[in-house]
């Protein structure tokens, strides 16, 4: 019986292993949106609890596996071959539901970022993308 179950994990995990790089970089956003939120209530002194955690990171990632996975299950047997006649992507529901994922996390940082600091880090990274075109024009 162990035999089968190992077996049984070993081709999971090789059907997921391509979306591997995906899931650590939707992991790692979650994780560094759960610091800025330690941050920014250290900061406006609110209480940090252990409950909190129980029940925003973990089924937070939870959720967003899960979600990656699945489509990522139907991207391979169904919606890759579709997207594929269209555009030369492979996977590409997978690595927009990914981006989508990463945004909505970059966003929670920047707002708890913006209630710290009171500015945006993300309008001050497009301003300084916008200095360096404005330099590089003037070359």
């Amino acid at each position: 019986m162990k035999v089968y179950l190992t077996s049984i994990l070993k081709v999971i995990i090789l059907f997921f292993a391509p979306i591997k790089p995906l899931i650590i970089l939707i992991s790692l956003s979650t994780i560094i949106d759960t610091a800025f939120g330690i941050w920014k209530a250290k900061q406006l002194n609110e209480k940090i609890t252990s409950k909190i955690f129980r029940n925003g990171l973990v089924p937070k990632l939870i959720s967003y596996i899960t979600t990656i996975m699945m489509v990522y299950g139907s991207d391979v047997f169904i919606i890759n071959e579709l997207t594929m006649s269209v555009v030369d992507v492979e996977f590409l529901a997978t690595k927009i539901t990914a981006l989508t994922l990463i945004s909505i996390e970059v966003k929670s940082m920047d707002e708890s970022f913006i209630a710290v600091k009171g500015y945006s880090f993300i309008d001050k990274f497009k301003q300084m993308i916008s200095k360096i075109k404005d330099v590089k024009k003037q070359l």
